[in-house]
C-alpha cells in the first residue's frame, strides 16, 4: 500500500484538500481496489496512539489515588482539539456577519440610501469573501475534529484490548462478550460522530450573544420576542431529551442482557439441544427483543418531536420578531430580510447545535467513565522469580474465589493491623487473619523440584484448576507464601483453535519455520498414513 499523501502535504494542500485529488481522480476513472487505498498516516497508527495514551494513563494512575481517564485524554489531544475549536468559532462568526452585509446590499436598491448604493459592489465582494473564508475555516476544522475523534477511538480501543489481556480470571468470568462488544463498538464509535459538534457547548452561547446584540440594534425590544419562543423550545427539547436518554439507557440495558443470554445459549448449545429447550430459549430472546424495540420506538418518538420543534420553529420565531416592529414602525424590507437571516442562524444555534453539544458531552463523559471503570479492574499478578528456589514451593497457602474478599482483607488490615508482609523475598506472606467464607484452597503445602513430574487428581470441584490458577497468578493467595523460579508453561483444558487453516493455527502469526511446523504436525498426529 502507498503512503498517505497527507503526511507530506503542504499547508495549502491541507487547506484546500488537494492531497485527495490523486485518489479521487483514480476513483473517477475506474473502481478502486484495495491496493489503491493509502496506508494510515503514522500519526493515526494504533501503535503510536495506544502508546501515547497508555503512557499518560500510567502516569495518571501513578500520580493520583483516584485517576481520571479524561485527564489522560486531555494531555494527549486537548491543544489540537482547542485549535480546531477556535477555527470552528471563527467560521461560525462569519455566519453572523453575513446578514449585516446582506441587509446593506438590499438597502442599496433604495434610491434614498446613497451611501449603500455607492459601495454596493464592495458589499457584494465582501459577502462573497465571507463565504470563501467560512469555507476555508469550517472544513479543515471539521476534518481535524473528526480525525481527533478517530484517534481517540483508536487509542482507547487499543487500551481496552491490552487491558483485556491482563484481566484476572475472576474478572473475566463476570464480563460477557456482549459487554465487551458494546464497549468497543457502541460506545467508542460515537467519538467519531460527535466530536465535531462538541465545541458548540461554548460557541453557541457566544453566537447567541452576538446575534442578540445585532438584533437589538436592528429591532430593539422586538428581538426578545423571538428569543423567548426559542427559550421555550429549548426547555421543551430538554424535557424530550431527558426522556429520550432514559429510553435509550433502558434499550442499551436490554441489548446487553440479550447479548449475554445469546452468548450463554451458544456456549451451552449442546445442553439446549439435549433437553429440547430451543423453543424456550427462542421465546426468551424474542421477549427481550420486543422490550428492546419498544424502547427504540419511544426514543424515536422523542427524537421525532425534537426535530419537529426545530423545523417548525423557523416561521414562528421570525413572525414574533418582526410583527411587533412592523406594527410600530411599519414594513422596512432591509430589516425584515436581515432579521430572517439572523433568526435562521439563531434558531440553528439555540435549538439544534447547543442541545446536541450538551448531549454529546453528557454521552462522552458517561462513555469515558465506563471505559475508566473497565481499565481499573483487577489484573492478574505475575509472580516474580525467586532466585533462591529451583522449583515451586507453597507454604500454608489459602485462597478464595469469592468476590470482594480482597476488600475484606483490606478492612481487616486497616482495623487490626495483623497483615504481615515479607520484604526480604519476592514473595507475599499473610498471617493471623480471621478468614470468613469457604476457601477453595486451604493450608496447601507443596514442593515441586526441578525436573519432577507431578499429576494432581481429584473429583470435580476439588480445586485442581484453582491450584493451577494459583501457580499462574490468576488466583491471588490470601494467606501463605508462594515461591517460583523460571517461567511456567500452561496448556489449557480447552483447545485454542482459531478460525483459519491448520497452518495458521500452528505458526500463530509468527514467521514460518518449516522444521518447527513439521514437528508440531508430527506431535499432533496430523500426518497422513
Amino acid at each position: 500500500m502507498q503512503k498517505s499523501p497527507l503526511e507530506k502535504a503542504s499547508f495549502i494542500s491541507k487547506l484546500f484538500f488537494s492531497w485527495t485529488t490523486p485518489i479521487l481522480r483514480k476513483g473517477y476513472r475506474h473502481h478502486l481496489e484495495l491496493s489503491d487505498i493509502y496506508q494510515a498516516p503514522s500519526a493515526d497508527s494504533a501503535d503510536h496512539l495506544s502508546e501515547k495514551l497508555e503512557r499518560e494513563w500510567d502516569r495518571e494512575q501513578a500520580s493520583k489515588k483516584n485517576p481520571q481517564l479524561i485527564h489522560a485524554l486531555r494531555r494527549c489531544f486537548f491543544w489540537r482539539f482547542l485549535f480546531y475549536g477556535i477555527l470552528l468559532y471563527l467560521g461560525e462568526v462569519t455566519k453572523a456577519v453575513q446578514p449585516v452585509l446582506l441587509g446593506r446590499i438590499i438597502a442599496s436598491y433604495d434610491p434614498e440610501n446613497k451611501v449603500e448604493r455607492s459601495i454596493a459592489i464592495y458589499l457584494g465582494i465582501g459577502l462573497c469573501l465571507l463565504f470563501i473564508v467560512r469555507t476555508l475555516l469550517l472544513h479543515p476544522a471539521i476534518f481535524g475534529l473528526h480525525r481527533i475523534g478517530m484517534q481517540m477511538r483508536t487509542a482507547m480501543f487499543s487500551l481496552i484490548y491490552k487491558k483485556t489481556l491482563k484481566l484476572s480470571s475472576r474478572v473475566l468470568d463476570k464480563i460477557s462478550i456482549g459487554q465487551l462488544v458494546s464497549l468497543l463498538s457502541n460506545n467508542l464509535n460515537k467519538f467519531d460522530e460527535g466530536l465535531a459538534l462538541a465545541h458548540f457547548i461554548w460557541i453557541a452561547p457566544l453566537q447567541v450573544t452576538l446575534l442578540m446584540g445585532l438584533l437589538w440594534d436592528l429591532l430593539q425590544f422586538s428581538a426578545f420576542c423571538g428569543l423567548g419562543l426559542l427559550i421555550i423550545l429549548v426547555i421543551f427539547q430538554a424535557i424530550l431529551g431527558k426522556m429520550m436518554v432514559k429510553y435509550r439507557d433502558q434499550r442499551a440495558a436490554k441489548i446487553n442482557e440479550r447479548l449475554v443470554i445469546t452468548s450463554e445459549i451458544i456456549d451451552n448449545i449442546y445442553s439446549v439441544k439435549a433437553y429440547c429447550w430451543e423453543s424456550a430459549m427462542e421465546k426468551m430472546i424474542e421477549n427481550l427483543r420486543e422490550v428492546e424495540l419498544k424502547m427504540t420506538r419511544k426514543a424515536a418518538y422523542m427524537r421525532f418531536f425534537t426535530s419537529s420543534a426545530f423545523f417548525f420553529s423557523g416561521f414562528f420565531v421570525v413572525f414574533l420578531s418582526v410583527l411587533p416592529y412592523t406594527v410600530i414602525n411599519g414594513i422596512v424590507l432591509r430589516k425584515i430580510f436581515t432579521t430572517i437571516s439572523f433568526c435562521i442562524v439563531l434558531r440553528m444555534s439555540v435549538t439544534r447545535q447547543f442541545p446536541t453539544a450538551v448531549q454529546i458531552w453528557y454521552d462522552s463523559f458517561g462513555m469515558i467513565r465506563k471505559i475508566q471503570d473497565f481499565l481499573q479492574k483487577q489484573e492478574y499478578k505475575v509472580l516474580e522469580y525467586n532466585l533462591m528456589t529451583t522449583g515451586i514451593i507453597m507454604e500454608n497457602v489459602t485462597a478464595f474465589w469469592e468476590e470482594g474478599f480482597g476488600e475484606l482483607l483490606e478492612k481487616v488490615q486497616q482495623s487490626n493491623g495483623d497483615r504481615k508482609h515479607s520484604s526480604d523475598e519476592n514473595n507475599v506472606s499473610f498471617s493471623h487473619l480471621c478468614l470468613v467464607g469457604n476457601p477453595v484452597l486451604k493450608n496447601i503445602n507443596l514442593n515441586i523440584e526441578k525436573g519432577e513430574m507431578l499429576a494432581i487428581t481429584g473429583s470435580t470441584g476439588s480445586g485442581k484448576t484453582s491450584l493451577l490458577m494459583l501457580i499462574l497468578g490468576e488466583l491471588e493467595a490470601s494467606e501463605g507464601i508462594i515461591k517460583r523460579s523460571g517461567r511456567v508453561s500452561f496448556c489449557s483444558q480447552f483447545s485454542w483453535i482459531m478460525p483459519g487453516t491448520i497452518k495458521e493455527n500452528i505458526i500463530f502469526g509468527v514467521s514460518y519455520d518449516e522444521y518447527r511446523y513439521k514437528s508440531v504436525v508430527k506431535a499432533c498426529q496430523l500426518q497422513q498414513g
